[in-house]
């Protein structure tokens, strides 16, 4: 028998034992069957909490009878124990367990197999031996009888490969271990990472039994295109002290920039991106099962541990790997949710209310902005009503002045020729011209008289006649009405008429004021732009005109005027028809609205054509005279 177990009677004080007490006496038919777990760890060690997890879990799980599981950690590692006297070892548990018997024995490691198969035969005979056993363990001279195990190979080179695959552009992988207390299995996964990273054709840097201090030097000098595989690391030398290897790993993450992969299990989330790790509860579980298939007939055969493929969420996003990089079956830990897949049915809820907010606020500020849309619509309307009751009011003054003026202008006509028919027997010089001026004075007598009747007619809104009208008259009285303002104005009144122009169907006279009342909107926009303009009213620069054109088209004949008054603002002209719509500060908007009116009384068209800067021309197009009409 090889001696590795040493243990002086203090240390077994510190043994930890874990189950049920055993009664003294006879062994009883009624117990249920015992396992006895020796381990040569301490009890808090991550991996062996989780191994004997995953051992109970599965006994409760496969097992047909009861099972009381009894757990011994030598704790040699923080004890600092060699070889030697293990004979003390041996008559403490003989002694402690002297009236008990074990259907199973379950070894983790060679040290505590060594010592089961020395001193089997008085302290477990006819026990099943089912033992943990890693790469490059020594192999039994003798197998015992009864005996199995389970295989715990650190996958490095998978974990490399992994490594390669999350970080492509990784030109090196550093091995990160310590020989004691598995110099074989330590061995081994060398071996394995020398052959992979040749034929990855990448860099090994073997970071092997370095002093704690030296391995973290080592590894804050590593360049960022490195990746880092962590075996273990127990001890501290040259002191000694011992160590627990997940929190080793926690302060060697912090180290370096590079990702850090491990071999086992309880390495996850201390820092590392992942691994193809040894599941330690899983490694439990099949040496439960192992033990449970003993009981059944024939020793089952050894089992590798399954390993499995893990990540850390945190670690992938820290180094940015992107999903596509990840390979299939992987497991993600820590894999926080996001918002959305934690909270979705409140943001659904979320933003049903504010969706439902935001059309209530649309609906108000719709609602809002008719009513103002409306208030200032009813403000127009009262202007126009109060316009509208002053052209009325208007209107009621000029039919009674209208009616006042008829009587003088009558007796005015009536003086006119009795005075004209004095001057036929004066033979004087000046007679014959002052015959003339009478004739003049009585035909505008008889125009104003026309003028009254009109409004009168208008006021009452009594039909009118249509006649044929000459359009060449019709510019020509026009122009004589105009003479006087054009001549103060400095602005040239001229006209275009074709000869031989058919004649058009209207009143005469309300035709005549509908083009007096567009020659004076025109006057008025020549006059205002001559004033602004630098050179002075009547400059030639400024080119003050007005023309009144006339022309057939079809059934139509079209009146225009244009004038040089720069035209109207867009806002304007779009409204120029409208009634009380003006540019003039004093203007009361009504012109051409009347002569809208006009237009539209004698069944014709209205058409403006807008020159911004330039000019103005508006366009009447109005019927021709026909016989039907005169018959």
């Amino acid at each position: 028998m090889r001696k590795r177990l040493t243990v002086v009677w203090m240390v077994a004080a510190a043994l930890t034992v874990v189950g049920t007490a055993v009664a003294e006496g006879p062994e009883d038919e009624r117990r249920g069957r015992r396992v006895l777990i020796i381990d040569e760890g301490g009890p808090t060690r991550p991996a062996f909490v989780a191994f004997v997890q995953g051992f109970r879990a599965a006994l409760a799980e496969v097992a047909q009878s009861s099972y009381e599981v009894y757990v011994e950690n030598l704790d040699l590692f923080r004890l600092g124990r060699s070889g030697e006297n293990s004979e003390r070892t041996a008559s403490w548990l003989l002694e402690k367990y002297r009236n008990a018997s074990f259907d199973a024995v379950v070894t983790t490691g060679p040290v505590t197999r060594d010592f089961v198969i020395a001193n089997r035969a008085n302290f477990a005979a006819g026990a099943a031996f089912v033992d943990l056993k890693r790469p490059g363990d020594p192999p039994l001279e003798n197998l015992p009888p009864a005996y199995t195990f389970v295989l715990a190979k650190p996958h490095v080179a998978e974990s490399i490969r992994l490594g390669q695959r999350l970080f492509p552009a990784s030109k090196r992988v550093a091995v990160v271990a310590q020989s004691t207390p598995h110099p074989q299995m330590v061995a081994a996964g060398l071996d394995e990472a020398r052959q992979t990273t040749a034929e990855l054709g990448i860099e090994l840097v073997p970071l092997v039994d370095l002093s704690l201090a030296d391995l973290r030097a080592r590894l804050r000098a590593l360049p960022a295109d490195s990746v880092v595989i962590y075996i273990g690391y127990w001890y501290d030398d040259p002191k000694g002290i011992p160590l627990v290897p997940a929190t080793v790993l926690e302060t060697l993450c912090r180290d370096t920039t590079a990702p850090v992969f491990g071999v086992l299990n309880t390495y996850m989330g201390r820092g590392i991106v992942g691994g193809v790790c040894i599941d330690a509860q899983e490694l439990g579980a099949t040496a439960a099962r192992l033990a449970v298939a003993s009981q059944t007939g024939s020793m089952p055969e050894p089992q590798p541990a399954p390993p499995a493929v893990l990540l850390d969420r945190r670690a992938l996003d820290r180094f940015k790997v992107p999903e596509s990089r990840l390979p299939s079956g992987a497991t993600i830990l820590f894999d926080v949710p996001r918002f959305w897949d934690r909270y979705w049915p409140q943001a659904v809820a979320a933003i049903c209310l504010l969706a439902l907010q935001a059309v209530l606020i649309a609906t108000l500020v719709n609602q809002l902005r008719r009513r103002q849309q409306a208030e200032r619509l009813v403000d127009e309307q009262r202007t126009l009503i109060t316009h509208a009751g002053r052209i009325s009011t208007l209107g009621q003054f000029a039919a009674a002045l209208a009616h006042e003026l008829g009587q003088p202008l009558g007796a005015i006509l009536n003086n006119l020729e009795a005075a004209e028919m004095l001057l036929r027997e004066d033979s004087s010089q000046h007679a014959a011209e002052l015959r003339e001026i009478l004739r003049d004075i009585a035909a505008d007598d008889r125009r104003a008289g026309d003028v009254l009747d009109r409004i009168r007619a208008m006021v009452r809104r009594q039909p009118f006649r249509l006649t044929a009208v000459d359009v060449t008259e019709l510019f020509r009285g026009t122009i004589a009405l105009a003479r006087a303002r054009m001549a103060s104005d400095r602005i040239d009144l001229s006209t275009d008429c074709p000869p031989r122009l058919p004649l058009i169907a209207g009143d005469e006279i309300l035709l005549q004021q509908a083009i007096l009342n567009l020659v004076s909107n025109s006057a008025d926009a020549i006059h205002a732009l001559s004033k602004a303009s630098p050179a002075g009213p009547g400059s030639p620069s400024a080119a003050p005109r007005i023309t009144l054109a006339a022309r057939q088209e079809g059934e139509l004949v079209e009146l225009a005027v244009l004038d040089t008054g720069g035209g109207l603002p867009e806002e304007v002209a779009r409204v120029a028809f409208e009634p009380f719509a003006t540019t003039k500060a004093d203007g009361l908007g009504v012109g051409m609205s009347i002569v809208r009116s006009i237009v539209e009384l004698h069944d014709g068209k209205l058409e403006l054509s807008n020159d911004a800067g330039h000019g103005l021309a508006v366009r009447m197009r109005l019927p021709v005279w026909t016989n039907k009409e005169e018959s």
